[in-house]
């Protein structure tokens, strides 16, 4: 039982400690609700509460970037939940009062026993971590910390005095009770002048963070043009314009480092440095003029060039900073409005003088196109519109590739066909601030979308495939529109049946890279590796994979800027490439080929390992194929009227389908010579009973007209 003086003083310290704590959070408050508001931030409350719930008591992403350091910090984070009823159970305590035993009753002895364990945990978690900051100083993120170790030795003093205070007997009792209050009144002062700030401001930022990775708001630029105002923004020119979760991102930062060491441009050695910029930018927000430019004051603009918006910063942060709308904002305002420090000047001029990055005429494509036989989009009802992309359009490099999927598709029977004037969809446009750009471009890509009357798009470049799908909606135009990558289409005809690979030579050792906008932006992971699975190419993965992946450098038009040897961005996954000890990249992204295809003997897409299963299914089969200018020509053999009921049975079952030869194979589980099969499919043409046509350079069968 405390005495009347003890209730009086500890009655002072808590008022103190609040008003206190009130007085120095205000300015705080204040600096976040200086800055406007960019999007609706509160749409959908159920699904930002359970990404809340996931990321902030689950751990998931503290745990996922690093989990020996993630399990020791969500041991310390269990305590600070667990351990609030008990804080408040001992302020009840100092004045005769008690909480807990009214609302737990015979419960009280369990519940403090479970608590005794979770002490023991948060003790081991601290110490863990103290450990790894101060003694394992080549992995600390900030060594030197004085506030980390002050927040580490006032944990371990309040679980060793619960523990204390826990006993029959405990030692000192009246001084472990007001040590144990003491350090609690003293924490929130500590937390607040501190990054653990964001015990507070993590759970907010994480609820307010926008629902997916780089996810730009349009810019009204008609709108802009009509105002009369004079003080117009575009991007983000001025601290005055940081909106207020960008304060808030700035003031939640916790400091770990993650973001920099998953940096590919500080990994390569540039000024780009995330975690630095970001503290900075908190420095700024007190001592910045509102007039200052965030370019300068925030990031320095070399620094800012180096960006390929990989979104890696992004990505691993555990407390919802949301970096890229820095970048992107900052260059935005260097393009549309200072119009200094823009470092793809040259790549902007491309795609405005020549409507494609690597400055090639469109005659070049033609030829393409027609060297390679691809068949025209027309329109017609289940056809995919195959969206090259710029790289598979213009680089001669690439057509192997290009035939590689046309080998494919044409195997599995899809009706598909490629634009004769295909325009660039504006993603590293808008990635490198020139938003006009490339909103023109979208128009553009829209009103072709539109006029062609196309449904589902098929494209092999990640980077197309990400605006197309998530950015041509602001301009209503793809929301009806299936967009998909193209080894996601090829895993899904494998999955029907309609591609029969077969296991590949598997001599060469292989390792798969994972590029940014397909792994990390669309979440696509297994689709490529189910692929390469059921060519029989093992891998040897990376140690950064899938979501986690690193960049090649070539995002936000890195993949046609010239920048020096020792800073390129490709150089840290090249030298991951190197040290898997494969001889065969394989890739799913036509820029990170570019990038990446000197790092090993060999650089494939994933498509041209598809089309050699196929192949060597082809042959396993009997099949000789000889392209001539009739089509493929098959050796005869006997006639099976067995068969032939088959292949009708198959096309009663689906009479609007197009069926090549590999198709009917899979269809009728035919096990033979495919020759065998062609000429009961060819006497079924004969009776009537089934049509043929030729395009694409193959041969369908159908119950149908002919066309």
């Amino acid at each position: 039982m405390h005495l009347f003086w003890e209730r009086i003083l500890l009655a002072i310290l808590i008022l103190a400690s609040v008003s206190w704590f009130v007085l120095k959070v205000t300015p705080k408050i204040r600096a976040i609700l200086a800055g406007g508001p960019d999007r609706p931030r509160t749409d959908n409350p159920v699904a930002r509460l359970k990404r809340t719930a996931k990321e902030v008591l689950l751990q998931s992403r503290v745990v996922g970037g690093r989990p020996v350091v993630g399990l020791l910090h969500a041991a310390v984070f269990l305590g600070f939940v667990a351990f609030a009823p008990e804080t408040i159970e001992h302020f009840f305590n100092g004045f005769g009062l008690s909480l807990l035993e009214p609302l737990l009753g015979p419960a009280l002895p369990l519940y403090r026993s479970l608590m005794l364990i979770v002490a023991v945990m948060v003790s081991a978690g601290i110490v863990g971590l103290a450990f790894r900051r101060f003694v394992l100083v080549k992995t600390s993120p900030d060594p030197r910390s004085w506030t980390s170790a002050l927040v580490a030795l006032f944990i371990l003093v309040l679980m060793v005095t619960y523990l204390n205070g826990m006993r029959a007997t405990p030692f000192a009792e009246r001084i472990n009770w007001w040590t144990h209050a003491l350090v609690i009144l003293a924490f929130p002062h500590l937390i607040i002048r501190s990054k653990h700030f964001h015990i507070f401001l993590a759970p907010l930022n994480i609820f307010f963070r926008s629902d997916r990775l780089g996810d730009y708001v349009k810019l009204d630029l008609e709108a802009i043009a009509e105002s009369e105002v004079e003080d117009i923004t575009l991007g983000l020119e001025t601290m005055r314009t940081l909106p207020w979760k960008t304060r808030m991102d700035l003031l939640a930062c916790v400091e770990c480092r993650r973001c920099t060491d998953n940096c590919p441009a500080a990994l390569a050695g540039t000024e780009m440095d995330p975690r630095a910029w970001v503290l900075a930018g908190r420095k700024a927000l007190f001592s910045a003029k509102p007039e200052d430019p965030v370019i300068g004051t925030v990031i320095g603009e070399e620094a800012l060039g180096y960006c390929a918006t990989c979104g890696a910063c992004e990505n691993s942060c555990a407390v919802g900073v949301e970096h890229l709308q820095v970048l992107v904002g900052a260059k935005r305002a260097q393009a549309l409005a200072t119009g200094k420090g823009v470092v793809a000047s040259d790549f902007l001029r491309a795609i405005e003088s020549h409507g494609n990055a690597l400055r090639l005429p469109k005659s070049d494509r033609k030829q393409m196109l027609a060297k390679l036989g691809m068949p025209r989009f027309t329109g017609e009802q289940d056809q995919w519109l195959l969206w090259l992309g710029c790289v598979w359009g213009f680089n001669a490099d690439q057509q192997t590739a290009v035939a590689a999927l046309k080998t494919t598709l044409d195997a599995a029977g899809v009706k598909y066909g490629v634009l004769d004037d295909e325009p660039c969809c504006g993603h590293h446009s808008r990635r490198q601030g020139e938003e006009a750009q490339f909103q023109d471009l979208a128009r553009q890509s829209v009103q072709i979308l539109h006029e062609k009357n196309v449904r589902q798009v098929v494209t092999p470049c990640p980077h197309c495939l990400h605006t197309i799908k998530r950015e041509h909606i602001q301009f209503n135009g793809t929301q009806s529109i299936r967009a998909v990558h193209h080894s996601e289409l090829l895993a899904e005809l494998m999955a029907q049946g309609r591609l029969v690979p077969r296991v590949t030579d598997g001599s060469a050792k292989a390792t798969y890279h994972d590029p940014c906008y397909l792994a990390r932006y669309e979440g696509i992971t297994e689709a490529p590796r189910m692929l390469l699975a059921k060519a029989g190419v093992a891998l040897e993965e990376m140690p950064r994979r899938r979501e986690r992946t690193l960049c090649c450098g070539g995002g936000a038009a890195g993949f046609v800027r010239e920048i020096t040897n020792e800073k390129r961005l490709d150089q840290a996954r090249r030298a991951e490439i190197k040290a898997s000890g494969a001889t065969l990249l394989v890739t799913s992204c036509p820029q990170c080929r570019m990038m990446l295809s000197a790092a090993v003997d060999e650089t494939r897409d994933i498509a041209e390992i598809v089309a050699d299963s196929i192949r060597l299914a082809q042959a396993q089969s009997g099949l000789e194929l000889k392209v001539e200018k009739g089509g493929p020509m098959f050796a005869s053999t006997t006639y099976s009227a067995e068969l032939a009921v088959k292949i009708k049975e198959v096309f009663e079952h689906e009479p609007q389908a197009e069926m090549q030869l590999l198709n009917l194979a899979g269809r009728t589980h035919f096990s033979g010579k495919l020759g065998e099969l062609k000429h009961a499919a060819d006497h079924l043409v004969e009776t009537g009973e089934l049509q043929e046509k030729h395009h694409g350079g193959g041969t369908y069968y159908h119950l149908g007209k002919t066309s």
